[in-house]
This record gives structure tokens, sequence and C-alpha cells, in this order.
């Protein structure tokens, strides 16, 4: 045996244990799985000028500001972040697993060929069924990235997560972006090539003439001042009209053919997987995948911690979460909450809010694992969380279906409020199916297709991989 993919220096959790992790696991990764619905539907049905616009996109205001603030307290970057979080335990899972196969070296090899396949999964993922932010293409790239750190405790996990953390916070609290840098060094040195043609051409231009009436001070007295209120109202109204030609831009390149979809969506999707993925998804994915890994070195996942422990990260986690959410987004939304608001330090409790609701609702799910009610709450989730490749993967090509012109082309037609009941009903739709199929006792499709492309090969006849 590879004794360097093997962490020698603790045992395997005991049987008991091993059973409640891979239910918290689950769980959450299926609640991950249907939650990134619930931001995604509007990336899907809604053009993306409109998604801050709750009170102007549509009628029922009330209803759409609500769903807003739902989103964007509880839900967005959130559900990414808790599926960040679970990848990390899982990775730490699969390798200790592959550790105790025969094999040697075969035992890495069957960890990198699924990751390799992700990436795979993620590309198709990416441009053929047309979603730009799919997660495969970056889970499989940074995973790849965490056999480093197979060996490393907890703590220094969870040390290395810290610095990452900041790292992120900062660079989204200050707007500060590697490739906007980059973008400008480049656009300096261009005009530095150009303003020595630029200026020779000036001098060989005549001088300019003197205007023939120069401007008298008393005429500019005598103008009369423009109202500012005036001017605001003008400006408003340019940013709305500019919005609604953005808007309507976007709903045409939507609505048109699948060809035409993919052409359009293409260029998003290459900067996504290249360009977005060094200046942000290292940082933002980066970071929770290691507090993951960290967290299920220090037992958080097992059901080792006390219920006073759980109780008190599922409440704290949950609570701070959801308030600093209020204080960036509720604040700004609901009247008479304006003194509360952030300002221009909201950007930095981004990647905090969404690591406590994280958090929080791990506290949960152990805390709902430990008896027989609470296990029956979370049974539509680990019926989900077992297929979660094939339910995130249906969801896009669902909602393509729906909302794009090659389907029903109801792209930019329903308000913030009616598409969150949609994500709901694709949610209950998916659980049943997941229910379902949970009694067949198969992988998922997608799941089953991903073993079989890492099974191919010397190591296809390991029993090691088959429970994988």
């Amino acid at each position: 045996m590879d004794q360097s993919i093997r962490r020698t220096s603790a045992g395997s959790l005991a049987n008991a244990n091993g059973s409640s992790r891979l239910v918290v696991l689950d769980a959450l990764r299926g609640l991950a799985a249907l939650g990134i619905l619930w931001r995604n539907i509007f990336v899907f049905g809604l053009p993306a000028v409109a998604f801050s616009l709750p009170e102007e996109w549509g009628e029922s205001v009330v209803s759409n500001v609500a769903s807003w603030l739902f989103v964007v307290i509880f839900v967005d970057g959130t559900m990414r972040g808790l599926f960040s979080l679970i990848f990390g335990a899982t990775a730490i899972l699969l390798m200790e697993r592959h550790a105790r196969n025969p094999g040697g070296l075969a035992a890495a090899d069957l960890y990198f060929r699924r990751l390799m396949w992700l990436i795979v999964f993620g590309i198709i993922h990416g441009y053929l069924l047309l979603w730009p932010h799919d997660v495969l293409y970056v889970y499989g790239l940074l995973g790849m990235f965490l056999f480093v750190f197979r060996n490393l405790s907890g703590r220094k996990l969870l040390a290395i997560g810290l610095v990452i953390f900041a790292i992120s916070s900062f660079k989204d609290g200050t707007g500060l972006s590697l490739d906007q840098i980059s973008s400008d060094a480049f656009e300096a040195a261009q005009s530095e090539l150009v303003q020595p043609d630029a200026e020779a051409d000036l001098q060989q231009q005549e001088p300019a003439q003197p205007p023939l009436v120069q401007p008298q001070d008393n005429v500019q007295q005598d103008a009369p001042q423009q109202d500012a209120g005036q001017q605001e109202s003008e400006d408003e109204a340019a940013m709305f009209e500019e919005l609604e030609r953005m808007a309507l831009a976007e709903m045409d390149e939507r609505l048109a053919g699948y060809t035409e979809v993919l052409r359009n969506l293409a260029p998003e999707t290459f900067q996504e997987q290249t360009t977005l993925f060094f200046t942000d998804h290292i940082l933002d994915v980066g970071a929770m995948m290691f507090f993951g890994m960290a967290l299920y070195r220090l037992g958080a996942f097992s059901g080792r911690w006390s219920t006073g422990q759980y109780a008190v990260m599922a409440v704290g986690g949950l609570g701070c979460g959801i308030f600093i959410g209020f204080l960036v987004h509720g604040t700004n939304a609901i009247p008479g909450f304006e003194d509360w608001s952030l300002g221009s330090w909201d950007a930095y409790f981004y990647n905090l809010r969404r690591l406590l609701i994280g958090l929080g609702l791990i506290g949960l799910a152990n805390l709902l694992a430990r008896g027989g009610a609470g296990r029956i709450l979370l049974a539509p989730f680990v019926a989900v969380g077992k297929i979660p490749l094939t339910i995130y993967v249906g969801q896009t090509v669902i909602c393509g279906i729906v909302f794009y012109g090659f389907g029903f082309g109801l792209f930019g037609s329903m308000e913030h409020h009616q598409l969150l009941m949609v994500a709901f009903a694709i949610n209950i739709a998916q659980i049943l199916f997941a229910l379902a199929w949970q009694r067949t006792g198969r992988q998922g499709p997608l799941e089953w297709l991903l073993r079989w492309l890492v099974q191919q090969g010397p190591q296809a006849s390991m029993d090691g991989d088959r429970k994988a």
C-alpha cells in the first residue's frame, strides 16, 4: 500500500461515527445542490441588470423585494460555499478510502482520474449545456491541489483557510482585481507606444485659432443655473434607459436558437474558466475547501462534538450570518434601517456572511442527525446528496429548456418571486426523483458515468473504487 496517501497519525473513525458522518455530508451536499438553484434561477431567467432592481422589475414590489432579500442574505454565495466546504471534506474522505485499498500509486491515480473527468464534465456543462458559471471545472482543478495537503492536521488546514479567506475578503472589500490591474498595465503600455506618433501628428497641425467671440463674465452670470433636482432626474432617467437597453439586448441573446445562444455564452464560459479562475475562484472556492478539510479533520462531520457545541455552531452561525446579511442588504431595502447600513464596508463582509451561514447549517445538520425525527427531516436532502452531479447538471438542462429560445423562451418574462417559485418547483420534482431513484439502490446516471470513466484501465477491478 502507498503509505504516502494515507494519514498515518490517526486511525479511521468508528463505524457509528462513520454512519452519522455520511448522513450529515449527504444531507448538506443535497441542500447545497438544491439551494444553489435559488440563486442560479435568476441567471437562467432574468437579465443580469434586473436582478438587483426588484422594485423596478415587475409589479409585485413587496413579493419581489422579499424574494430578493431571501436570496442575497441567505443564498447568494452561501450554497456555493457550502458545496465547497463539503467538497473539501469529501476529498479527504475519498483519499482515506483509496489509501486503504491495495495497489500503491493506483490509489492516487483513482483520485486524480476522478478529478480529471470532473474537469471534462465542467467543460461540457459550461459550453455545450450553456452554463458559464459551472463549478465542476473549478472543483476538478482545485481538487488536484488539495492532494498535497492531505496529511496536514485540522489546525494547519484551518490556518491555511483563514489566510486565503482574509486575502479573498480584502480583495472583495477593496475592489482589487488582478484582471483589471493587468488590463490597466496593458493599456498604459499601449498608450506609451502610441504617444510619440500622436505628438508628431500634433506638431504637424496648424495652431488652433482663438475663438472670434470671447465669453464675457456677465454672460455667465446672467445664464440661468440648471436646477440640481432636474439634472438628477435626467441622470436617473438616462441610467434606467441604459439598463433597459442592456436588458433587452440580453433577452435577444437568450431567446435565440441553441447555436446562437452557445455562441453568445461561450466567451463568458471561457472567461469563467480562465481569467476568473485565477483572479476570483482560487480564493473564493479554495478558502472554503480548506475550511471543509479542516472541519473534517477536527471531527465536525462525525458527530464527535457535543450537542452544545453543535447548538452554538448552528445558532451562532445562522444568527450572525443572517444579521450581517441584513446589515448589508436589508438596511438598504427596508425603510427605517438606513442608519444600520455598513456603507462602503459591505463588500468586506461578503465572505464572512456566507461562511457563518455555512457553519450554521453544518451545526444544524449534525443536531438533526442525532434524533430519529431529525433524520426523517434530513432524508430528502440525503437522497439528493447521493446523486448531486445528476441533480446539479439536471437543473441546467431543465432551465435551458424552460427559459432559452430553443425551448419555451420564458427568459425575462417572470418577476423575482415567480422565478423563486419555479426554483422550488424544480426542487420538489428533483427530491421526488432522488427518493424514487434511491429505492433502486443504484448510483445516479451521471454518478454512474463518472465512476465508469474513472474505472477504465488497470484499476477497474479494484473493489475500493466501486465503493467510492
